[in-house]
């Protein structure tokens, strides 16, 4: 699989998903692909940039919930008896 495209069977085990989710990705625009010779088949750099917008929701998330942890931290020595 050194291709720079990769089919939907492919680009599912790359990604650790069924093959209907790669097309449910592809049909919602979330993951590119490009129609060559009838085949429906998707970008290396595709895959990438999709996993890389993974990892950076995953990111925010987890920026998020270390923000409302530090709040509820300080809530909870402001209201400490001294």
């Amino acid at each position: 699989m050194d291709s720079l495209n990769r089919n939907t069977r492919e680009t599912a085990e790359l990604l650790g998903v069924s093959e209907a989710t790669v097309k449910r990705l592809i049909r919602r625009g979330e993951l590119l692909s490009i129609n060559i010779g009838g085949r429906r088949l998707v970008p290396q750099t595709a895959i990438d940039e999709y996993q890389a917008s993974l990892v950076n929701d995953a990111r925010e998330e987890h920026d998020a919930h270390l923000e409302q942890q530090q709040r509820i931290n300080q809530f909870t020595r402001k209201r400490r008896p001294a």
